[in-house]
């Protein structure tokens, strides 16, 4: 028998433990996410707020559910 394995789960932000909120210019967004993609060790989600624009940074929150992640995140990107 064949198992088959799912990469990405849906969850609702409440069933994380840890949150940030960061402010970044357009085109900005892109390295976070892959720095989160090769440093975070636990699950982590992200949730757009609102949106770059030419004149004024995108809105993103960040769910964590290592504090480890969290942390060091923090100190990277807030």
């Amino acid at each position: 028998m064949k198992t088959v394995s799912v990469p990405y789960q849906l969850r609702n932000k409440e069933s994380f433990q840890h949150t940030r909120k960061i402010n970044k210019p357009f085109g900005a967004l892109d390295r976070v996410i892959d720095w989160c993609k090769s440093e975070c060790t636990g699950d982590w989600r992200w949730e757009l707020v609102d949106v770059s624009s030419d004149t004024s940074p995108g809105q993103y929150i960040f769910y964590f559910d290592s504090d480890r992640d969290c942390a060091a995140f923090s100190l990277q990107w807030c």
